[in-house]
């Protein structure tokens, strides 16, 4: 055995790996933490993992790739079976969740989603949205009315782009 067979057996025997080189390939379909990647083979190979473990655990980070988007794959194991996204050039959404807290960037319907156990984003816009409509301030005359007609017409407009942005 020459010498660098034996630096590649040691290095082998140290890490107790294999080369493992990235699979290419663009993706078909997606079904929640998995999708259907056809290889520049022609091959279509299903089940591709997008996390490294697949579970309904609290805390994850989950990068959808878009459907015809193109992707790198490795295997946990040198086969075609136990593939695992490990980059995508075209993400459709992108979620993390962290003890309780959620953030979700939706490429879907182009919005963004933050929230945790008590309260989300876009629920405490809504309500500051309510309290400002009501407003009322204390005038010598006594408290005043609601805010003006123009007014509550420019927070119905901020609402609306509230909920172009936030879901």
């Amino acid at each position: 055995m020459d010498k660098a067979a034996q630096i590649k057996a040691l290095i082998k025997s140290i890490v107790d790996a294999d080369a493992n080189y990235p699979v290419r390939g663009t993706v078909e379909s997606v079904d929640g933490q998995t999708c259907s990647v056809k290889l520049v083979t022609g091959l279509v190979v299903t089940n591709v993992r997008l996390k490294a473990v697949i579970t309904d655990t609290a805390d994850y980070l989950l990068i959808t790739p878009k459907v015809g988007s193109d992707v790198l794959m490795l295997s946990g194991n040198g086969t075609l079976d136990d593939l695992t996204v490990i980059k995508t050039d075209q993400a459709q959404s992108m979620e993390l969740s962290q003890g309780g807290l959620i953030l979700l960037l939706d490429g879907t319907d182009s919005k963004v989603t933050v929230k945790n156990n008590n309260a989300s984003l876009v629920d405490i816009f809504g309500d500051l949205a309510d309290l400002l409509k009501l407003l009322k301030v204390t005038t010598p005359m006594g408290p005043s009315g609601v805010p003006l007609p123009d007014t509550i017409t420019a927070l119905e407009q901020w609402q609306v782009k509230v909920k172009q942005l936030l879901k």
